[in-house]
């Protein structure tokens, strides 16, 4: 291998079958490149998903918000390791930030709904985010609002459906 994009693409290969191989190559890409985001972020994430090493995962993905302070995905993995690691409140604030930076990703809201649920949030507050991410096409924030609060999947599409329609009525 010439360069650390050289390892990076190699552990993207990797990462389809070969995991631990994988974090081997990000791992040299980092260290020939040591502000290489990418291979941060893939690694960082690559670790909690599959390999469950969540304190690791937690320094890449702050490694990646170190380089990057506008990397939505960042933050939204980092929340989402942190909540794995039961840092429920810590994980909040990156969840907040990854809607700031983007605010059509159906998985924030999904994420901090269960979050909020884990906290004992208000039923309106968690409902609210998982709402969101269902209108984004999240059939399991639906799921989880079936589980959390008893609604079937029909009425909550009703119910979402006519709050849209008033929405769009509003907007004209």
């Amino acid at each position: 291998m010439k360069n650390a994009d050289d390892y990076f693409k190699r552990g993207l290969r990797n990462n389809l079958k070969n995991y631990p191989a994988a974090v081997v190559d990000y791992s040299k890409a980092i260290e020939m490149q040591p502000s290489h985001r990418e291979a941060y972020l893939k690694r960082g994430t690559l670790r909690y998903k599959i390999l469950k090493q969540y304190r690791e995962a937690l320094n890449d993905l702050d490694k990646v918000i170190e380089l990057n302070p506008d990397c939505a995905l960042a933050y939204l993995h980092r929340g989402i390791v942190k909540c794995h690691l039961l840092m429920f409140a810590e994980a909040l604030p990156d969840f907040d930030r990854a809607e700031e930076l983007d605010p059509n990703d159906e998985r924030v809201y999904l994420n901090r709904g269960k979050c909020k649920y884990m906290l004992k949030y208000d039923e309106k507050e968690v409902r609210l985010d998982l709402e969101k991410a269902f209108l984004f096409g999240s059939t399991a924030a639906a799921d989880m609002i079936r589980m959390f609060y008893g609604a079937d999947r029909d009425s909550i599409r009703e119910k979402l459906n006519a709050a849209v329609n008033n929405k769009k009525k509003t907007m004209v």
